[in-house]
């Protein structure tokens, strides 16, 4: 069936119809960016201008990928499997699991250290560097290595002041953590990106391949672009200059992990120097009320995409609540979602509460659990750390990688076999590292008893040929089950206290391997890399009920109703930032984000009095609530509520003085 483009507005269809040559399109919020990509694509393909293996959509998380995807297979049905729909760090797996030899690497086995197993090889590099770990903090060095991969500087390119001593002790760290890694062939998150970029710059052969191969590109969210992913769209796009790019400078909340709003503002059509401006600015998600309030928050930026408007009735006033504490503040927001619940015949899950700190959720978590609510948690993500999970992705990862010693350590006396530290130093006899290679020969060494030899010889020959050969030959849900029990550990977490719950959470894992199940060899290294690169937004603690989430993971979602939870100077904006306008600044532009997650109904909820820490402060409400006109809003008070008088246990809450208070999503 054609594609019906009378559905789309004057805007929306010039640029779909754009199909050659570079575009930005600018989309405020709600303006339908998603489906204009779409059929953009869609139309690509309907004119015959690309093939579905020329097309590459990049995002910034999974769940948009995955959105992206569904949507492209209404369009155009089969085809749409063909079009490579990913995020960049997906993207920059998919390069360096074929081209990684060019730094040494071996090709196709190639692992992704998450945060938990980056810090310990770090650690170690720290100690093989001979740097004090104490004058130099642990977290600190990472973050300095992480801001320099983001800056693509690897560990030759790290000093660029000669004989200062805090560079030269840092990067001799830098150099042996790379190393490392290498030596387990393993990358860490940033690598994805600064290594790939730089396959593209050494290797031109490598750079024509994939420019031929991708021939139209489209890149999400382009404010939300660090220096380093702009280059990459940009060393892609360079040959056919075919590059759709779509963002809204109004939108850019991500500074703090890199974004650059400049890539937006300016650097793309300097770059791009003929692409044409299409601005989306009709609004389909809010009402006009809640979009007049939204528009007020940014009137002082001058951005192209700031000033929405919309055809939506007005609907419902914003409700501003001031309540006495912020237990008063999560009890309400529990009753008055019960009573919408009720009063609408809708559910839970039309409804989400936004929060600037992960610190809020803490509260708003408990009261919904006293009050019986539902609730599905956002950005606290623990599934993947607990420990039967790590268990069973460490054997999945030493399968695919078989250098991967940090798992390797972690499971080889999973389930007991009596191999215990005191043993393993023992066999390592001196080694840099503990490898599979430690177990070779073991029948020859006479410094070890004949039950060491024989516990070590199986478990090699569990993991090269019982595991190892069932990973190529079984689909990976199939190798999943296989693996449990072969290795034993299904029957060792039988005798676990807790042992449903265990089960139950590796049966979700072996869940999540369903959709790798047909790539083949590949699969394994795919849903490892996929898990290893998942944001914020792309997990969850559940399935249903209200969303209790931060403003920034919150940034892509939109419910019928929702609630801003602690509208208070010091919270939001932030006490942190406010100390500049840029910092202020953004701190607006997420507010404007948070208002435009609402469809309906908009709650504005603050505490005359929130405990942080051990003190009780009195806050003044937001500075942003006075940015928005009066008669838009309809003044609430809880303290007319006396089912507001729940008694709940302390929670002390940090002091947003405090540094681990700045958790931003």
């Amino acid at each position: 069936m054609p594609l019906d483009l009378d559905s789309l507005n004057e805007k929306q269809r010039a640029a779909v119809e754009h199909l050659e040559g570079p575009l930005l399109v600018l989309a405020g919020a709600g303006t339908g960016k998603t489906r204009t990509l779409t059929y953009r694509l869609a139309h690509l393909l309907e004119q015959g201008l690309a093939s579905p293996h020329s097309i590459l959509a990049i995002t910034f998380t999974r769940k948009a990928a995955a959105e992206l995807a569904h949507r492209l297979e209404s369009l155009v049905g089969d085809q749409a499997q063909d079009i490579t729909a990913t995020t960049f760090h997906g993207l920059g797996y998919r390069l360096l699991r074929a081209e990684a030899h060019v730094f040494g690497y071996k090709v196709g086995a190639l692992s992704v250290f998450d945060a938990t197993d980056a810090r310990r090889l770090l650690q170690r590099a720290l100690k093989e560097a001979n740097v004090n770990s104490e004058r130099w903090d642990l977290e600190m060095v990472a973050q300095t290595i992480s801001s320099a991969k983001e800056q693509l500087h690897g560990p030759d390119t790290f000093v660029t002041t000669p004989n200062d001593f805090f560079q030269e002790s840092i990067g001799k760290v830098y150099a042996r953590y790379q190393q490392l890694l290498l030596e387990q062939n393993a990358v860490d998150y940033a690598d994805l990106i600064r290594l790939t970029l730089a396959l593209l710059q050494q290797k031109p052969e490598a750079l024509a391949f994939y420019q031929n191969l991708f021939r139209y590109i489209s890149v999400d969210e382009l404010q939300d672009t660090s220096a380093a992913q702009y280059e990459l769209v940009r060393y892609l796009s360079w040959a056919h200059r075919n590059v759709y790019a779509v963002g809204s400078p109004v939108q850019a909340i991500y500074s703090w992990r890199g974004s650059d709003i400049n890539n937006i503002l300016t650097r793309f059509q300097r770059d791009f120097e003929n692409a044409p401006l299409v601005i989306l600015d009709q609004n389909y998600r809010s009402t006009r009320t809640i979009l007049d309030a939204a528009n007020h928050l940014v009137r002082s930026f001058d951005y192209p995409d700031k000033a929405l408007w919309t055809e939506n009735e007005p609907g419902a006033a914003i409700q501003l609540v001031t309540l006495n504490s912020e237990r008063e503040e999560a009890l309400f927001i529990g009753r008055q979602a019960q009573q919408w619940v009720t009063d609408h015949n809708g559910a839970f899950t039309d409804c989400a509460v936004l929060f600037r700190t992960k610190a809020q959720g803490r509260l708003l978590e408990q009261v919904f659990m006293q009050l019986g609510v539902p609730y599905t948690l956002v950005g606290d993500f623990r599934f993947l750390e607990r420990r039967e999970i790590k268990d069973m992705l460490a054997y999945l990862r030493l399968l695919h990688n078989l250098d991967d010693a940090v798992a390797l350590q972690r499971i080889i006396n999973r389930p007991p076999r009596g191999l215990g530290s005191a043993t393993l130093q023992k066999i390592q006899d001196g080694a840099p590292d503990f490898a599979l290679e430690c177990l070779y020969g073991l029948e020859d060494r006479n410094d070890l008893s004949d039950k060491i030899k024989a516990t070590g010889k199986k478990f090699l020959d569990l993991v090269l040929d019982e595991l190892y050969r069932a990973a190529k030959e079984k689909p990976l849900p199939e190798f999943f089950e296989f693996a449990l029990t072969a290795t034993g550990y299904l029957d060792w977490i039988a005798q676990d206290p807790e042992a449903n719950q265990r089960l139950a959470n590796l049966r979700t894992l072996q869940g999540m391997t369903v959709r790798f199940a047909d790539h083949g060899a590949a699969g394994l290294g795919n849903f490892l890399a996929e898990l290893a690169t998942l944001s914020d937004a792309d997990v969850s603690e559940g399935e249903e009920g209200i969303m209790l989430i931060t403003m920034h993971a919150a940034k892509g979602l939109e419910f019928p109703v929702v609630f801003l939870a602690g509208m208070e100077e010091g919270l939001f904006p932030h006490v942190k930032s406010t100390r500049t306008a840029n910092q202020l600044g953004e701190e607006r532009r997420l507010a404007y984000v948070a208002v435009t997650r609402a469809r309906e109904h908009l709650y504005l909820t603050h505490a005359r009095s929130r405990q942080l820490g051990i003190d009780t402060r009195e806050n003044r409400i937001s500075r942003f609530i006075h940015d928005i006109p009066s008669e838009l809003m309809e003044r609430r008070s809880g303290a007319e509520n006396p089912s507001l008088r729940l008694s709940l246990p302390v929670i002390q809450q940090p002091d947003p003085a405090e540094p681990a208070l700045l958790v931003e999503a």
